[in-house]
């Protein structure tokens, strides 16, 4: 690992992941005045990464040499298994330390990773995030925690720049995932019922959503999807494929996936679901004949 001179202040941070959240949340630590180091396999979010000041490594060896702490925000578990652990990843190009893995995983998949990962030398911090490309633009995602408690000391500097709060869960990995999946089964209740809700609304005669929406909202049906129903909708209703939609079905179905590893029971989940399931398909094939790609 690199020495923290190379920062403005505080330790490099070797971000690996610039996506749709990657890429405002590196942006903002570089903000902040940290200096940040950039790996994404795809050259185009590596060029719009460089123009918010985050600096190009032209590899993992080059992102590992550099850097004092490692964030990672891929999109599924196996991704970010496959980073650290797999033959080219973090732990077999030497990197050791703090490792922040900002993924949303199944908790006993993240406990697994976490404990392997410690054996190869470094610390894994359980970190997912909740509050869409917005809040991640804007850093005031809620940002979840639970790690060994030295290390989640040593990063929350870097946490506090990227999130309106930082809520600490506990000291082991798979912590803060099981609380993300919590929020994740809350928001698609509440996204499934609003859907309904509105759809309830029109047939009454209120085709106009946002005055309903403007009622409830001061009412005690009010949520964080009513809140921003424009961009909820927006994204099955003007589908592009890797949109937000595709990352909170993947979480869904990291949820249901939790939910059979235990056993429990979780009706209205799974209803929700299978509804949610049912609506997005829909909405992605209709999609895919605007794009010409299916008759």
């Amino acid at each position: 690992m690199a020495s923290m001179s190379e920062a403005n202040h505080g330790p490099v941070v070797g971000w690996v992941g610039l996506g749709e959240m990657g890429l405002p949340m590196a942006g903002n630590l570089v903000a902040a005045g940290h200096a940040v180091v950039g790996y994404d396999m795809d050259p185009a979010r590596v060029a719009a990464a460089a123009e918010r000041g985050v600096q190009e490594a032209a590899s993992l060896a080059a992102l590992v040499a550099r850097a004092d702490v490692l964030v990672t925000m891929l999109r599924t578990g196996a991704q970010t298994e496959a980073l650290l652990l797999g033959d080219d990843g973090l732990a077999a190009l030497g990197a050791s330390g703090d490792v922040i893995v900002m993924s949303t995983m199944e908790p006993i998949s993240m406990r697994s990773l976490a404990a392997t990962a410690a054996t190869r030398g470094l610390t894994v911090l359980d970190v997912p995030v909740s509050g869409g490309v917005r809040g991640a633009e804007a850093a005031t995602l809620s940002i979840m925690a639970s790690g060994p408690a030295d290390g989640l000391t040593r990063v929350r500097p870097l946490l506090e720049v990227l999130g309106a709060r930082v809520h600490v869960l506990g000291d082991e990995a798979g912590m803060s995932q099981a609380a993300k999946l919590a929020n994740q089964v809350m928001m698609a209740v509440a996204i499934a019922g609003t859907y309904e809700a509105l759809a309830l609304a029109a047939d009454y005669g209120l085709t106009d959503a946002d005055p309903v929406i403007a009622a409830v909202g001061d009412g005690t049906g009010a949520s964080w999807p009513l809140a921003h129903w424009d961009w909820m909708r927006s994204l099955w209703e003007e589908y592009e494929p890797n949109n937000a939609l595709d990352i909170l079905d993947k979480d869904l179905k990291a949820v249901m996936a939790a939910v059979a590893d235990r056993g429990a029971a979780m009706p209205v989940t799974e209803a929700t679901f299978a509804r949610l399931t049912e609506l997005w398909d829909g909405m992605r094939a209709a999609a895919a004949v605007r794009r010409g790609e299916a008759a």
